[in-house]
């Protein structure tokens, strides 16, 4: 099952031929929730000045994400801006999403479907970033989230086994600072896939409060992703386990960082005798959240 993350490489190159919209507004807003809405925080690392605010007063432009179309936090987003004037633009394989934008006249770019949503990252995280790069003239090369994935598949495969042996039976807490969003989404791929308890911490935040925990937490494992001189003192305090970025761009280690996350999640579920794609809980909690919103 690791190729769902190993096939990677073909998903973002097809990802790259997407036609995308132009974003008309300088405010841009960012909307999704889980797999759908780490998108957003992964297009932070590259710094193209993205909001989460949940308000809108028409002057902006909301991006909205939902593999599904159907996730409920999402849905009221765009009904808002919708009612305040603001520009939206949808990237959804399809749901009441991309109903509410065929009915509305809104920007809709819609992926393939057929994916669990944090398998269908390259479709989600490829044409929002690209938008993003237009509109604030940033130069990024698409083709390096597919080469991230292509030149060290090997290399992520045999890492991979090497962190799901380590992992397994501790408590991972995930370390990192300018990688921050990729220490979350390793957090959840092992929560999800593994139904395993995994938490994640920003550096320096953590040096003044969090590092103290580990006086009485012989079962934390401490994971540390390098992305800044900050994280080193974290390294040398905790001696965590260190993952090295394997490239020097930050687009290529956006796709071979991410997709190391999930094939080592993968390989815990493995050792769990775990089905990824199996979920207990989640779907109570999205009829429960979606039973709230039509109260609201």
């Amino acid at each position: 099952m690791d190729e769902v993350y190993l096939n990677w490489d073909k998903l973002f190159d097809e990802a790259s031929k997407f036609p995308i919209h132009d974003i008309k507004n300088d405010e841009i807003v960012f909307s999704g929730i889980g797999g759908s809405g780490i998108v957003g925080e992964i297009a932070s690392i590259l710094e193209v000045q993205l909001e989460f605010k949940k308000k809108f007063s028409g002057k902006e432009t909301l991006i909205a994400v939902s593999y599904s179309g159907t996730t409920s936090e999402t849905i009221y987003d765009v009904q808002n801006a919708i009612k305040s004037g603001s520009e939206v633009i949808i990237i959804t394989s399809g749901g009441i999403l991309e109903k509410l934008a065929k009915e509305k006249g809104l920007k809709l770019i819609k992926v393939p479907s057929g994916y669990q949503t944090r398998y269908a990252f390259p479709y989600l995280f490829t044409p929002l970033i690209k938008m993003l790069a237009r509109k604030r003239g940033i130069n990024i090369n698409e083709n390096d989230l597919k080469n991230g994935v292509t030149e060290v598949k090997e290399k992520i495969k045999a890492d991979a086994i090497r962190l799901a042996e380590l992992i397994t039976h501790k408590i991972p807490v995930i370390y990192s600072s300018k990688y921050l969003p990729i220490a979350k989404r390793f957090k959840q791929e092992i929560n999800e896939n593994a139904k395993y308890p995994a938490f994640y911490g920003e550096i320096p935040e953590i040096n003044h409060n969090e590092i103290e925990s580990y006086v009485h937490g012989p079962s934390l494992l401490p994971i540390l992703i390098e992305s800044s001189e900050l994280d080193k003192i974290t390294e040398e305090v905790l001696n965590p386990i260190v993952i090295k970025p394997y490239f020097k761009d930050d687009l290529k280690n956006i796709s071979s960082l991410l997709a190391l996350c999930g094939v080592t999640s993968l390989e815990i579920a493995k050792k769990l005798n775990e089905i990824p794609d199996k979920l207990y809980n989640i779907p109570k909690a999205r009829q429960l959240t979606s039973n709230l919103f039509k109260l609201i």
